[in-house]
């Protein structure tokens, strides 16, 4: 499937990357064994990792194209199917799922109080919602404006919070952003897999996970029940693909490009001053052949008027010499 820019494919390396899989990942507590929807499933990548856990998923896309790419990729979970649909008029029975995943969904679209009530409708009673919505401020607002054509209607957070609370009384917020950070970690495998964070502020450091970093993403869990315990910090790596080791490669390899460049600005540079020198050297041998020669044309001009006086001067005297005899 080949990626446009309107959904993500799992080939696609960076920041997106570990976006997406972090989402799904995250869902992993909350699916165990439940029936879930997964809408706008796209390539279909997101619906097979929570078919890992889950009794039941159903992707479900408003591009056919995106179906039957799912439909043909993942075959070996039975427990997986894809249909075609989209947010706002989902093709399932009332009270059908235990649990909807909605990720990167509602700003490609402007019927959110349709698909919130979609959504309620398929939900059992009690049911979890699960749920993601970029950050207009800083997806878009400081990123210089609308700068994704796909996006019909990204909100702020406040719009987001009133959205969910029409149509759920409970909800919790997280959120998401790629960020840069230094890992250190034990090299031997039996070491328990926790992180301990430490986070600097203009106050310092402290050891506790960052509050201030603002999102890029929202992600919501609402349910008209009470919700499942609070999920910890978590953090998604990849041994495959990391964003920051791709950009340090491309930094290392402007680095090296930037210090050729210089070598040769500095051997250009050096080949000009030659020629400054040189050219400044010719310019002050002009200048003196030019004075030389304006003081040679002088002294040709003094001999022809000298020349001109002593010739007027004899021809007075000859004329003066002969009118006399």
């Amino acid at each position: 499937m080949e990626f446009t820019g309107e959904r993500f494919i799992p080939t696609l390396p960076g920041d997106i990357r570990l976006e997406h899989l972090h989402r799904y990942e995250w869902c992993t507590p909350y699916v165990q064994g439940k029936r879930i929807l997964d809408i706008a499933s796209g390539e279909g990548y997101g619906s097979y990792a929570l078919s890992r856990n889950a009794a039941t998923v159903t992707g479900v896309d408003i591009s056919a194209e995106a179906v039957a790419h799912a439909q043909a990729k993942y075959t070996d979970r039975t427990n997986l199917t894809f249909i075609e649909g989209s947010a706002a008029n989902i093709p399932l029975p009332d009270v059908s799922v235990d649990v909807v995943v909605s990720f990167e969904t509602i700003e490609h679209h402007d019927q959110h109080e349709e698909m919130m009530a979609e959504i309620r409708r398929v939900l059992v009673p009690g049911g979890l919602l699960i749920m993601s919505s970029p950050n207009k401020k800083i997806y878009s607002d400081l990123a210089g404006g609308d700068h994704n054509h796909f996006h019909i209607k990204e909100l702020y957070f406040s719009e987001l919070d009133d959205l969910i609370r029409r149509h759920f009384s409970n909800v919790r917020y997280y959120g998401q952003r790629v960020t840069a950070t230094s890992l250190m970690q034990p090299l031997e495998e039996s070491v328990a897999d926790s992180v301990l964070p430490y986070t600097e502020s203009s106050e310092g450091i402290r050891r506790q996970p960052p509050s201030a970093i603002e999102p890029m993403y929202y992600l919501a869990i609402a349910s008209n029940t009470s919700l499942p315990e609070t999920e910890s910090t978590s953090a998604f790596f990849s041994e495959r693909d990391n964003a920051f080791y791709d950009k340090q490669r491309e930094v290392l390899e402007l680095s090296t490009e930037i210090r050729r460049m210089s070598e040769y600005i500095a051997e250009i540079s050096s080949v000009l001053r030659n020629r400054d020198e040189d050219l400044a050297f010719v310019n002050q041998q002009l200048v003196a052949n030019q004075q030389a020669l304006a003081g040679a044309e002088a002294c040709r001009q003094a001999l022809a008027e000298s020349q001109a006086t002593l010739c007027a001067r004899t021809m007075r005297k000859l004329r003066s010499l002969f009118g006399k005899s």
